[in-house]
């Protein structure tokens, strides 16, 4: 009975000093971000914040949100803490955007207009090919039920191939961190429009040892 008294004396310091380590994480991510974004946002560029601790995706510019993302489901895999900068190297989709083709004769030329790519043109399923090995899928949020079942198949690929690609990327002696973020329909379609090849980006994950 002695012995049950001092159970919480002795597990009290034991919390306490997790709570602190969790606590020094934390404020080391927060502060990796402030210096990662204060160089980039030094500069006339536009970049995007993927923000998983606050679950948004941030267009930013000289530190501003110009346009803002809700996420509506995150699944990671790999290191994504910290704060990582990153580059968009190629956006990869199955059906990419293409303007028609236009040929016209001598007689009708002056009639001929370039197509303009709209936003409901844009694919609202596609994956960011990130430099650094990482790779960012988007999805769309399913909105009915023909959507919701053509989305059960997300999941099933993500944790059959996310072991398989390890693997491979292992025994090239590289790391593979893969992120999948879903969003709105519109706003999938905004982020593919508006992240073009070259531009920076921040993929965000506080409080991770």
């Amino acid at each position: 009975m002695n012995f049950v008294r001092w159970i919480p004396i002795l597990v009290l310091p034991l919390v306490a000093t997790s709570a602190i380590g969790a606590e020094r994480a934390f404020l080391k991510s927060e502060n990796q971000l402030l210096e990662t974004e204060l160089r980039i946002a030094a500069t006339p560029q536009i970049y995007f914040v993927f923000d998983l601790k606050d679950n948004k995706v941030c267009l930013k510019a000289r530190g501003r949100i110009l346009k803002e993302f809700r996420m509506k489901g995150i699944r990671s895999w790999g290191r994504t803490s910290g704060a990582r900068a990153t580059t968009l190297v190629e956006k990869s989709t199955l059906f990419p955007p293409k303007r028609g083709l236009i040929t016209p004769n001598t007689k009708d030329a002056e009639e001929a207009r370039v197509e303009t790519l709209e936003l409901k043109d844009m694919p609202a399923s596609f994956t960011l090919v990130m430099d650094k090995e990482m790779w960012i899928a988007v999805r769309p949020e399913p909105a009915g039920v023909l959507s919701w079942l053509w989305s059960v198949h997300y999941p099933i690929r993500w944790y059959l191939t996310r072991p398989v690609l390890t693997v491979w990327h292992a025994a090239r002696r590289r790391s593979f961190t893969s992120m999948e973020i879903v969003l709105n329909e519109d706003d999938a379609r905004a982020l593919y429009w508006s992240f073009l090849e070259g531009m920076a980006a921040i993929v965000y994950s506080p409080g991770q040892p």
